[in-house]
């Protein structure tokens, strides 16, 4: 039989060290591509345990490449004969220089003449893309709110003590402590009965199995055996045993309530938008947090509470209330959420295409009375590219919801990536403008902006 032996067993490392590489290639990938990756169509109209597939460039290790012959087979001279090493090279001779225009790599519309970088997609649990996407955002101005706050099993403990139980939860360190009490009692009695040395007592235990009447008779018809070490004798009555039960933890409750506009105004790019936005923001929370309720408003001129999947794939037609979808949070709150007992954060996704836009003002106001936890309103603007959009002509920018609302409440506004992100940090009221899908991701950056703790 044949044994291998050496030194170095470092190679046997290499496919873990590979494994390891190509894990935080795709997390690169992730993080370069997000805005892609996140407005990625298909993800949406998937059903669950989907996986999302993400392009990485193919790993090569560092290899030497021999020279093609020529003049010389051997590899030597000059020309193609060269080898690996060899030619005329010289220190700061130029080694490679950037292609001229109408070479290279086809880019856009143009092609190329020259070979590209290998690609490979890689399948991406969505858990996973949401940790790498969303890692250090959460709610902001989350509460705890005492009143309803309730215990949720968190697992399992080990606190209450026992003195029956199964061996594999003896708890050893109480076990010892009953035991060391034991003998010290006993062994004062010994002593007070004998007056003799504490290590002799001791011993006089252990000679005696722990019979306190024996080892006093030991002492004194001297049957001592000196050369006895004086440990701690451990009897039934000093086990001590680890009881399980389940561990809870207090924690406060949470509601979101999504709303989106589905009227006739909202065409197939505004919806898609919309369902992106609010689609990222639920699965962010669902996996973030493990006691939040969602709330699901779809509205044309009337609003109604709709189920997840209704809500991300059904549409619909018809006018614009925007205010029926406010309404209907509004209700939601005073029945079912109240304040005092639930953080809520109300997001609202429409075109801004009101039909009376003056009026949804008043019952937003009517919401921020209540003092919820935040209030997002996030536009739909596609007009830069509306040839498509028929309802464009109809609608100028001053006409939106986005307008009145910035005529009634004053906001601190940033403009980024080519789009707006405004906040009321004394109102916690939230709004932006969404013109592609490239904004989806900064947009729920803009609203999940702040990580204040689990609830």
């Amino acid at each position: 039989m044949t044994i291998i032996d050496h030194d170095d067993w470092s190679l046997s490392e290499r496919g873990k060290k590979d494994a390891e590489r190509h894990r935080e290639k795709i997390d690169d990938a992730i993080r370069k591509n997000v805005k892609d990756v996140i407005s990625e169509e298909s993800i949406i109209t998937k059903k669950r345990g989907r996986k999302v597939r993400i392009p990485v460039k193919g790993l090569k290790d560092y290899r030497f490449v021999n020279g093609k012959g020529g003049k010389g087979k051997s590899g030597e001279g000059e020309g193609e004969g060269q080898g690996a090493g060899q030619g005329p090279g010289k220190p700061g001779d130029v080694i490679g220089r950037q292609k001229k225009e109408g070479q290279g790599q086809g880019q856009g519309d143009k092609a190329g003449d020259q070979l590209g970088e290998d690609y490979m997609e890689t399948e991406v649990d969505i858990d996973y893309l949401i940790e790498i996407m969303f890692e250090d955002l959460g709610l902001p101005w989350i509460e705890e709110k005492i009143k309803a706050s309730h215990f949720v099993p968190s697992g399992w403990k080990f606190e209450t003590i026992t003195k029956k139980g199964i061996l594999p939860r003896v708890h050893k360190k109480r076990t010892m402590m009953e035991a060391i009490k034991r003998n010290e009692l006993f062994a004062r009695e010994v002593e007070e009965a004998t007056k003799c040395e504490h290590d002799d007592a001791l011993r006089a235990l252990v000679q005696a199995f722990g019979d306190i009447n024996e080892a006093i008779d030991i002492i004194k018809n001297n049957k001592l055996d000196k050369d006895i070490d004086p440990y701690v004798l451990i009897e039934d009555e000093d086990m001590r045993y680890k009881q399980i039960e389940e561990a809870y933890e207090l924690q406060s409750n949470c509601v979101v309530i999504a709303m989106m506009d589905t009227s006739g105004s909202m065409t197939t790019d505004k919806k898609y938008l919309c369902r992106s936005l609010l689609f990222w923001l639920v699965e962010f929370l669902k996996k973030v947090y493990d006691n939040v309720d969602i709330k699901f408003i779809a509205h044309t001129t009337e609003a109604k509470v709709v189920d997840e999947d209704t809500f991300f794939h059904k549409g619909e037609s018809g006018g614009t209330y925007c205010w029926s979808a406010i309404d209907k949070a509004i209700y939601l709150i005073d029945t079912e959420y109240p304040v005092e007992e639930w953080n809520v954060y109300c997001v609202y996704v429409s075109d801004g295409e009101d039909f009376e836009p003056d009026k949804t003002v008043r019952y937003i106001e009517e919401l921020l009375k209540r003092n919820i936890n935040m209030m997002s309103y996030n536009e739909i603007d596609t007009r830069d590219a509306a040839s498509s959009d028929p309802y464009s002509f109809m609608w100028g920018q001053s006409n939106t919801l986005i307008k009145a609302i910035k005529d009634k409440w004053r906001f601190n506004c940033k403009q980024e990536e080519g789009t707006e992100f405004c906040k009321n940090m004394d109102l916690h009221f939230l709004t932006s403008i969404i013109k592609k899908k490239e904004h989806i991701y900064p947009v729920l950056k803009h609203i999940l902006f702040s990580k204040e703790g689990k609830i």
